[in-house]
């Protein structure tokens, strides 16, 4: 997650920033990541990450909507697998 906050060039999001949110959760201007504990057979972690490729580079309008749908996606996911 560390790496993803730094310039984005990681995590292909541009402009992260980390969000206060029950989840370590960055959101920038194209796109999102959350990661949350989650033991399954795949392993101990759950990782989500959204991307947004048709933004254009100067548009910094879906910052609040991309948050948004990470509150209200990333808990529901994590509840279907079973481990939110």
């Amino acid at each position: 997650m560390y790496l993803a906050t730094d310039t984005g060039s990681v995590s292909g999001v541009r402009e992260p920033r980390e969000i206060d949110f029950a989840y370590k959760t960055i959101v920038g201007a194209d796109g999102a990541i959350s990661i949350a504990p989650c033991k399954t057979t795949g392993g101990k972690y759950f990782t989500l990450t959204l991307q947004v490729p048709r933004i254009p580079l100067t548009d910094q309008t879906h910052r609040k909507d991309i948050e948004k749908f990470m509150r209200a996606y990333f808990p529901a996911t994590l509840k279907t697998l079973g481990c939110g």
